[in-house]
């Protein structure tokens, strides 16, 4: 639940911050920056705990989130253009972390956990390194939340009403990279969570920005929680990664959104 409550936050605070609705902080890559650091953990490069690792994740999605914010801010980048520029970072990003496992011979069942997420053997110490981040996350999206429905009336008309908006936009867009670090240090590359959750809260709440990121916390908890419980008793005796789970019910919203804005 903390994972999910991780990725829906960030998802929506992606989608309001660059005006796409195709925001999802695996698409756009921030959960790569953080599966490069867990892929340098199972090669045995990089030995820390709980608490370090979670922290070098974080800073990884948050040097993911700065570049989404130096292009999110040129005003002549189409969100069609942003969602391919994301995508092909997310995919750079996890094809350098499976480089790093295939190097290192890592056992394919620990790869097929990072890559498709994975819930199983975490610790509570595992779930406590993630909460902090989580309330941090929280912190600087509130911070953000009130002018964030101004971005979408665009960045000149938004700075007139007095919204700031690269300011706003920094804000938004490092709260979605701590969130999303601790998401993905908790339970891999969990896909779509942070695509699917904001679409759905807008679909029973409204549009409006800070509700969306309120509602989006306890449902992306949901969301996984739920894709877990499919994950693990759907095909008893075996258990798929809940990633796979999530996949199924995002990949096809993906694809009817992506249609509309392209």
């Amino acid at each position: 639940m903390v994972a999910g409550a991780c990725l829906g936050a960030a998802g929506s605070l992606l989608q309001s911050a660059t005006r796409n609705p195709l925001g999802d902080p695996q698409l756009f890559g921030l959960g790569g920056g953080a599966a490069i650091v867990q892929a340098l953990a199972l090669s045995g490069v990089v030995t820390v705990g709980p608490w370090g690792l979670t922290s070098l994740s974080v800073l990884a999605a948050l040097a993911g989130a700065l570049l989404i914010f130096l292009l999110a801010s040129r005003e002549n980048l189409t969100p069609a253009r942003l969602a391919l520029i994301g995508v092909s970072m997310g995919a750079l990003t996890l094809a350098i972390a499976g480089a790093i496992l295939t190097h290192a011979r890592v056992f394919s069942l620990q790869a097929l956990a990072l890559f498709s997420g994975s819930l199983a053997n975490r610790s509570w110490e595992d779930v406590m390194s993630a909460i902090p981040f989580l309330a941090l996350g929280i912190v600087l999206a509130v911070l953000a939340a009130g002018r964030l429905n101004l971005l979408v009336l665009g960045d000149r008309l938004a700075g007139h009403l007095g919204a700031s908006p690269k300011t706003t936009r920094f804000m938004a867009l490092a709260s979605a990279g701590v969130l999303a670090g601790a998401g993905v240090a908790l339970a891999g590359v969990v896909g779509f969570v942070g695509l699917l959750t904001p679409h759905v809260v807008r679909l029973l709440m409204g549009s409006d920005a800070r509700t969306v990121m309120a509602v989006s916390v306890p449902t992306g908890a949901l969301v996984v929680l739920y894709s877990d419980q499919v994950s693990r008793l759907a095909f008893m005796p075996s258990e798929i990664p809940v990633g796979l789970v999530t996949t199924v019910l995002g990949a096809p919203l993906m694809i009817w959104v992506a249609r509309r804005i392209l």
